[in-house]
């Protein structure tokens, strides 16, 4: 019967580093991708405020809709954007 040979110790260490390295590197990742989830959350707060934010806009603008024809709400926004009529003397006063 034949004795098996023990693995030397120079295979042992390898392997032992080899997990070192490789424990390490996926700790580093886990890291980085912590910190882009991180980001991500960030942006999707901002995003939902917007989103919110638009919402309540949208609110009062079929308010309007609903209470006054369209093309009061039309001149109105012209007014906002500085349009006028063709023949009309707009005086600005102020500063």
């Amino acid at each position: 019967m034949e004795k098996k040979k023990p693995l030397p110790k120079n295979i042992f260490y390898i392997v032992i580093a080899f997990l070192v390295v490789f424990v390490v590197a996926m700790l580093i990742r886990i890291g980085v991708l912590m910190n882009e989830n991180k980001k991500l959350a960030e942006e999707l707060v901002a995003k939902e405020a917007e989103s919110m934010e638009m919402d309540e806009k949208n609110a009062a603008l079929e308010a309007l809709m609903k209470e006054e024809n369209e093309s009061v709400l039309m001149e109105q926004y012209a007014r906002e954007q500085d349009y006028v009529y063709p023949d009309e003397h707009v005086y600005i006063y102020g500063n």
